[in-house]
């Protein structure tokens, strides 16, 4: 979704619970997207297709996902002590995925048959997800694996953090582009608003991370 590092500080109890929000806001810009029916957001394209063929629940397929994104991170970190701090990856990957599952639930009799409508959903999932990403950075508690592995692979392999963002991307969206043509024979949750939120997300960050640090928590870990 977006990494931007931020100083380290212990977190207290109200960073927790900004991160849990962070998590819910993600969930609900996820959940959106899909309801939009114009393509899911990057980096839920992949666990959607899974979903669809599996017959899974997405939040179930984002659990099994992220946790191969977690091993994928181990595998490139090495580092014991390291590794052991990434554990905190996986239990807000759980309340990520019940999140998801939950909002599901409570949406599902909502349907967006409208194209204005659909787009107006677009935009407020990627916006959602923008914002959430923001809370994620500005708890500086732990974050999801995709983040976590984005970051990984930038330590690792010295590339660009941005560019590291925009090739994972590519490569979530190009994998589930590909199963949902080789099983479904079309394109299912892949579309405009894809590649939409794939280009606007790091706007919204943006412009969010103003809005936090200025409105939200003037004392947050964004510098």
């Amino acid at each position: 979704m977006g990494v931007v590092t931020s100083r380290y500080r212990k977190p207290t109890a109200i960073d927790v619970l900004e991160m849990i929000a962070s998590v819910f806001v993600m969930a609900a810009g996820v959940v959106l997207s899909v309801k939009a029916m114009q393509g899911t957001s990057p980096i839920s394209s992949l666990p959607y297709v899974i979903s669809l063929m599996s017959g899974l629940s997405l939040g179930t397929t984002m659990v099994i996902v992220y946790t191969i994104l977690m091993l994928i991170e181990w595998a490139l970190i090495r580092d014991r002590s390291k590794i052991l701090l990434t554990l905190s990856q996986l239990p807000f990957t759980i309340i990520f995925s019940l999140f998801v599952d939950a909002i599901e639930v409570v949406l599902d009799p909502w349907v967006i048959t409208g194209l204005a409508e659909q787009w107006i959903m677009v935009v407020l999932s990627c916006a959602l997800i923008g914002f959430g990403v923001v809370l994620e950075i500005d708890a500086n508690v732990s974050m999801l694996a995709d983040d976590g592995l984005i970051l990984a692979i930038h330590r690792v392999t010295k590339i660009r953090l941005d560019k590291v963002m925009i090739i994972f991307d590519v490569v979530f969206v190009a994998s589930a582009f590909i199963l949902s043509y080789a099983v479904f024979h079309g394109f299912e949750g892949v579309g405009a608003g894809t590649i939409f939120s794939g280009i606007a997300l790091g706007l919204f960050v943006k412009i969010f991370t103003g809005i936090v640090k200025k409105y939200i928590r003037k004392d947050g870990n964004i510098d």
